[in-house]
């Protein structure tokens, strides 16, 4: 994929939701309407979706979606909620296979970096200064990182997907981490995690 198309993929959004999560946290989304758009825009007419399994479970509906992009091939899982009446009787399975199909299309444009800055704290850009040099981890050793900036737990997350994605085991995965920003991935600031999803994604 050329660099223009993926700084069209990567843009980010200003049109971005939130709503109730768990625990009383707010989780912010973008729209499949949006997702959909921003892949016309960067891609025209070479991109396809389709659902390839489903399951219909008692409480949710999950759905295994393929996105195809050029030459490139992204499969994701999506899921929702099996929407009910009062009563407990099934409102409508399609309108919810629907939403799971759009939650997975979704989560298959994040691999090819659609959206990704969901996935960590957007910060001002840094003017640029000599270059620190970040001393290598020894086993044991934990980087002196304060827990406000330490990567988020959806950072993490997604690095493990990523690292699936990309058929690399936890090992593999910190020795990039080490060799990139000299630190395993468990302890990489929220800017590293950011940096470190974006190169993920890029190899996938």
């Amino acid at each position: 994929m050329d660099n223009e198309k993926m700084r069209l993929l990567t843009r980010p959004f200003s049109d971005i939701k939130s709503r109730p999560g768990r625990n009383g946290q707010a989780i912010q989304y973008v729209e499949g309407h949006a997702i959909v758009q921003r892949l016309n825009e960067a891609l025209g007419g070479d991109w396809s979706f389709k659902v390839l399994e489903h399951d219909v479970r008692e409480g949710e509906v999950i759905v295994l979606g393929e996105l195809r992009a050029g030459d490139l091939v992204k499969q994701a899982f999506g899921g929702s909620e099996v929407t009910r009446t009062r009563d407990g009787k099934v409102v409508s399975l399609a309108d919810d296979l629907k939403s799971a199909a759009t939650d997975a299309l979704k989560k298959a444009a994040t691999l090819l970096g659609v959206a990704l800055q969901l996935y960590g704290v957007e910060e001002p850009p840094v003017t640029p200064s000599v270059p620190r040099l970040v001393p290598p981890v020894q086993d044991g050793d934990e980087p002196d990182v304060p827990p406000g900036n330490r990567l988020t737990r959806r950072q993490a997350e997604f690095i493990g997907k990523l690292g699936r994605a990309n058929g690399l085991s936890k090992g593999e995965m910190d020795e990039r981490a080490k060799a990139q920003f000299g630190t395993t991935a468990a302890f990489l600031t929220v800017r590293q995690a950011s940096e470190f999803i974006q190169a993920l994604t890029n190899a996938a």
